[in-house]
């Protein structure tokens, strides 16, 4: 669909006004889904749970992440949202949800990721980025519900979420970047049911005996009516999922110049697709916009009334979140195996230099590590850019064929395969040549070509 523009209404909002607001954290639940009532209190009791979390922490702001953070646009927001409502109310089952869903599906494909329906008595839809490290079975997962009550287009429930999403998805595939653990970006149908769609899923991870450590769940995140709602989202926790609320609060503080955000632990909710996990042990968080917004469930929960700068606030602390989780690192080419000219015939004794060269397909700068073949190296040498030679000289104490082997490594710590290049020392005559000898070389000058070797000649 052709993007329209819409009026959204946006708030700067600076540091200092997170730092120093005294803004009161409300005390209540989320909406109930649609046509489901909300879980009797007793069901919402802290759940236990005998599932072990890794310890995590946040370090330091990570560059890698913070080019993620720089991606996530309003423009490019409003497109996807604009696309999802168009399809009108995405009422589980019907048309229109089948075509979201189809849509959704396209979308994660187009992006090249392992992509499937998960059916049930709904459909879900599950895209993949497989952790590079093959002793992780932690998997990661954003989700929301893209399906909606009968009455609303469901820009701010749940379209907002979705999209949140989708550009999770969109940039953390890109190729350049890599993460340890495997993500997954999961869009719920069947919500409205009563978390139906949730609950079929988490019952195959259950089933399968999935690792899911941490479930970031976005449900209405694009409402904020005033400049100091705008600085804030709640978040929703059980006890087990502590340790994750206080995490993602560690990354809005790191962050704060890229988010400009503040968390708001608020406790327990069943009103969303996180209640699927918490009933199976798992750790969650429920992000949910710091007021509801006053559309919720009609006909005007439009992109008229989505405050876009809002949302791309909480796409980020989710993004910042699931990134540094996974743990996030640049994908890097290992520099090419470097080329290596110099002498391969010589005298003991006698230095000799050797000429190296290699090309990075990143462009990175490099150094070198020399192996001489005789107990010695070079140690890293350099850094060179990639249009600068590098030289070094060695010379031999032994007679022999020895093997020169050398080796790039860029600036991230990636390293090539050896080049090697055989030479040969012989012995090195130190003594003066008798003068028949020389003469005898000088007569007949292409002659005995080994002992002119032999006696340095």
């Amino acid at each position: 669909m052709i993007l329209t523009v819409f009026p959204v209404v946006g708030f700067p909002i600076q540091t200092e006004d997170i730092k120093n607001s005294n803004f009161a954290q409300p005390h209540y639940q989320a909406p109930t889904p649609g046509y489901a009532p909300n879980p009797p209190p007793e069901t919402l009791t802290d759940i236990p749970t005998a599932r072990e979390h890794p310890e995590k922490t946040v370090a330091t702001i990570d560059n890698i992440v913070t080019s993620m953070l720089a991606q996530v646009d309003e423009t490019i927001y409003l497109r996807y949202l604009e696309n999802l409502t168009g399809f009108g109310p995405r009422v589980t089952g019907s048309n229109a949800c089948k075509a979201a869903a189809e849509y959704i599906y396209n979308q994660f494909d187009s992006m090249g990721l392992t992509v499937r329906y998960h059916h049930s008595r709904v459909d879900n839809v599950e895209a993949t980025i497989s952790g590079t490290n093959e002793s992780s079975d932690e998997i990661y997962i954003i989700c929301a519900h893209y399906d909606t009550v009968s009455s609303s287009p469901g820009a701010d429930d749940d379209a907002s979420g979705t999209v949140a999403v989708l550009m999770a998805a969109s940039i953390m595939n890109q190729y350049q970047y890599k993460f340890n653990h495997t993500i997954k970006f999961v869009a719920f149908s069947g919500e409205e049911q009563g978390l139906l769609g949730s609950r079929a899923y988490v019952a195959e991870a259950v089933g399968e005996g999935w690792n899911i450590v941490g479930v970031l769940n976005a449900d209405m995140i694009s409402y904020a009516g005033t400049t100091n709602e705008g600085n804030y989202i709640t978040v929703f926790q059980n006890g087990a999922s502590e340790w994750l609320y206080n995490y993602t609060l560690d990354i809005s503080s790191k962050y704060i110049d890229y988010i400009q955000l503040m968390p708001l632990k608020v406790g327990l909710s069943g009103g969303s697709d996180h209640y699927s996990f918490w009933q199976n042990g798992y750790d969650a968080l429920f992000y949910y916009e710091s007021r509801t917004t006053p559309y919720y469930h009609t006909s005007d929960d439009t992109i008229n009334h989505i405050n876009a700068t809002y949302a791309v606030k909480n796409i980020r602390l989710m993004l910042a979140t699931l990134a540094e989780l996974s743990e996030a690192r640049f994908f890097n080419n290992p520099p090419n195996i470097p080329s290596i000219t110099g002498e391969t015939n010589g005298a003991i004794q006698t230095s000799y230099t050797y000429v190296i060269q290699t090309t990075d397909p990143d462009q990175d700068d490099v150094e070198y590590y020399i192996d001489w073949g005789d107990n010695n190296n070079s140690g890293w040498i350099g850094p060179y850019n990639i249009e600068q030679i590098a030289s070094a000289n060695h010379s031999w104490s032994s007679d022999g064929t020895y093997a020169i082997k050398v080796k790039a490594r860029d600036e991230h710590g990636a390293e090539s395969d050896w080049a090697t290049l055989p030479v040969t020392m012989p012995y090195s005559y130190d003594k003066p040549i008798p003068q028949f000898l020389e003469l005898w070389f000088q007569r007949f000058p292409n002659e005995f070509p080994i002992l002119r070797q032999l006696l340095g000649y």
